[in-house]
């Protein structure tokens, strides 16, 4: 029983002592602007514990580990537990390790930033690959990074005012994290500089001040996606660690009088704002303003579209509703002229306050387009009006043809709503006559007779099918494989630093285990097929800082792409080739051009190429008759036996014999 009640009391003072201590900010009464920017680094440079870099993983979990278990990754939807920390990545999920959310670069990797748990999240290794020292942003591309769906956010051109070139846009629901990550590195770091790379002067200027592009687009965030219980509960678990807090998760109103819209006033703890542990303030809806005791009703949306449906089929949202000071229930109710089309699982809640999740649900039993509007209300509160909108699509048909016939192994989708697309395909039709006959794909368009052009609309994934508008048929696309090639594994070319490797040219400065990009050096590949060539794998780090950390991957006069070394320490990083190319070529490898010896230096390079493959001619999408592509046939003569397909043609003149497949000319005189 002692021990029991032992661990109840260690349990409840690790809680207290995890809160925001009595008179924590106190010395931040009465300031504004820089003033009061400068007096909370005072506060949360006091008593800092560091962290070396290399002691970072253990206290994640602690600070980023969701309650299933898994890593709470801020850059993927992919499970990972602590065990699966890594550095040796090809795809997304494939590992974690350590994303500075503020690149080390930024900062020529100086401590104590390199190590602050504030900002040295746990994430995708993939992903964090692909950002690299990449600005945050806002862009309009709409591409998974890596082609993978588990992969969070966006890469592409700033489409944010302020900056033009190329950002990391992360997903919605931690845009504000990273925002208040940003707001804390300022104000805790404000005597250092983050401008030691062209990168991080997009964002910092005269040190550690956040440029204005950056507190345009950071403000937004902030406002956009308040304090969440999980930024709460992090800032509590890394003041365990750190012995410092994020003053903008315990007080987010406080950019305000720093960046936003009161800086000409002077705060006042005690009346201005409140504290995110206060219970009036709501994670992920408050803005740690003083809210009134009035009753509320909050909702983060005023609209909501659902996905196109057939009739009869049904499409749902989940929203959440808050409620604060409410003293009667609170109701939900639809209105309007397609009224009878949508419904929500619950009509009222006799507990108001607080936060609710409902399902709404769409299902219309006619085709248009529905209307209508869903009421909060409450007693004393103003009513909180959604629009909702639905559309209920004419029904396309979809047939699937393999060789003229009806194919449904895999029972794929066989109707859609207008504009839709199949979300499953048929299972993969084997070769309906010869080994050399494969499938390509699905297309609408029938191929009359052979052609040595594939389809436009030619597609092998469900993603990648085209939006059907009407009742339309999908025929199985075969092709022959050219005589004299044949299939083969992807190959690996490796060169390491600590061998000679056959074909490979290395003329540059050694350092210890691994070579240096220094001016005019370079390492050169053996000549590969620029076709097939898939991704660049470069075990690399940073030698003599971060400017000249870049590595350049050239083919002939043409650099294909680039990879940059994030640190002194030996990692791989990895570039995948988006480009179709052609022709053969050495890849080089250079460094960015300097006047010294400095340069990234490399220990190991993986290139991949793809298999050889097959070489495709003669597109159909029937198997039974392979007739000859020329326009000008005389004669064709068809001969079938049980083993044998054999067409006998008279060409021009001249004897062509096809015997499964593979094309013969009998050469010598006319017929």
């Amino acid at each position: 029983m002692k021990k029991q009640l032992f661990l109840l009391v260690l349990v409840t003072s690790a809680t207290l002592y995890a809160a925001i201590p009595t008179g924590y900010y106190n010395a931040a009464d009465g300031k504004k602007g820089e003033a009061l920017r400068s007096q909370l680094k005072s506060i949360i440079s006091a008593n800092y514990n560091s962290i070396s870099y290399s002691g970072l993983e253990p206290h994640y979990e602690q600070t980023d580990m969701r309650p299933n278990g898994y890593i709470w990754d801020m850059y993927s939807t992919c499970t990972f537990t602590m065990s699966d920390a890594g550095s040796s990545q090809h795809n997304v999920c494939d590992c974690w390790n350590k994303e500075h959310s503020v690149p080390q670069s930024w900062f020529s990797e100086q401590s104590p930033m390199k190590s602050d748990l504030f900002h040295v999240y746990p994430t995708d290794a993939r992903v964090n690959n692909f950002r690299g020292n990449l600005p945050y942003g806002e862009t309009s591309s709409t591409a998974n990074i890596d082609n993978n769906s588990h992969a969070l956010g966006h890469i592409g051109t700033s489409s944010f005012a302020g900056y033009s070139g190329k950002v990391y846009e992360p997903d919605d629901e931690y845009k504000g994290d990273f925002a208040r990550t940003y707001f804390y590195m300022s104000t805790r770091y404000m005597d250092r500089d983050f401008t030691q790379s062209n990168m991080g002067s997009v964002m910092f200027e005269n040190g550690a001040d956040l440029t204005s592009y950056s507190v345009a687009l950071l403000l937004k965030w902030h406002r956009q996606d308040p304090v969440s219980q999980k930024e709460i509960d992090r800032n509590n678990a890394v003041y365990l660690k750190q012995h410092n807090r994020n003053p903008y998760i315990d007080y987010p109103y406080l950019v305000e009088y720093i960046w936003g819209t009161m800086t000409a006033s002077n705060v006042n703890m005690t009346t201005d704002v409140i504290s995110s542990e206060d219970v009036r303030f709501i994670p992920g809806v408050s803005d740690g303003s003083i809210q009134s005791t009035d009753p509320i009703i909050m909702c983060a949306t005023d609209q909501i579209t659902f996905l196109p449906v057939l009739a009869g089929e049904s499409s749902n949202r989940e929203i959440s509703l808050t409620g604060a000071n409410l003293s009667s229930a609170l109701t939900l109710t639809i209105t309007g002229a397609d009224a009878q089309y949508f419904s929500a699982s619950e009509t009222a809640f006799a507990d108001a306050n607080g936060t609710h999740y409902v399902t709404l649900t769409y299902q219309p039993v006619a085709v248009g387009e529905h209307n209508a509007v869903l009421t909060l209300a409450s007693q004393g509160a103003d009513d909180v009006v959604i629009s909702l909108s639905g559309r209920c699509a004419a029904q396309c048909n979809i047939v699937w043809k393999v060789d003229g016939q009806n194919y449904t192994a895999g029972d794929p989708t066989n109707m859609v709503a207008v504009g839709g697309r199949p979300t499953i395909l048929p299972d993969a039709p084997q070769s309906c006559s010869t080994e050399s006959e494969l499938f390509m794909g699905w297309s609408s368009s029938l191929i009359d007779g052979t052609t040595d052009e594939a389809p436009a609309d030619l597609f092998i994934e469900s993603e990648d099918a085209p939006a059907v508008v009407e009742n339309t048929t999908f025929y199985a696309v075969f092709a022959h494989q050219a005589e004299g090639q044949s299939s083969a594994e992807s190959d690996t070319l490796i060169w390491n630093s600590t061998e000679t490797v056959q074909g490979w040219t290395v003329s540059t400065k050694k350092s210890g285990t691994y070579y240096v990009l220094n001016t005019n050096g370079y390492i050169t590949s053996p000549v590969i097929d620029l076709s097939r060539l898939a991704s660049v794998t470069i075990t690399a780090r940073t030698y003599g800082g971060p400017t000249f950390n870049t590595i350049h991957i050239s083919a002939g006069n043409s650099e294909l792409g680039s990879i940059v070394a994030l640190n002194k320490t030996m990692n791989p990083y990895t570039w995948t080739n988006t480009e179709a190319l052609s022709g053969e070529s050495a890849l080089t490898f250079t460094g960015t051009d300097n006047t010294d010896a400095n340069g990234p230096g490399l220990q190991r390079i993986e290139i991949v190429t793809t298999g050889v493959g097959y070489t495709y001619t003669r597109y159909m999408t029937t198997c039974s008759q392979i007739p000859d592509p020329s326009s000008d046939i005389d004669a064709v003569q068809t001969v079938d036996s049980a083993q044998d397909t054999v067409f006998k043609r008279i060409v021009n003149g001249h004897l062509h014999i096809e015997r499964n497949g593979i094309r013969y000319t009998v050469l010598g005189e006319k017929l």
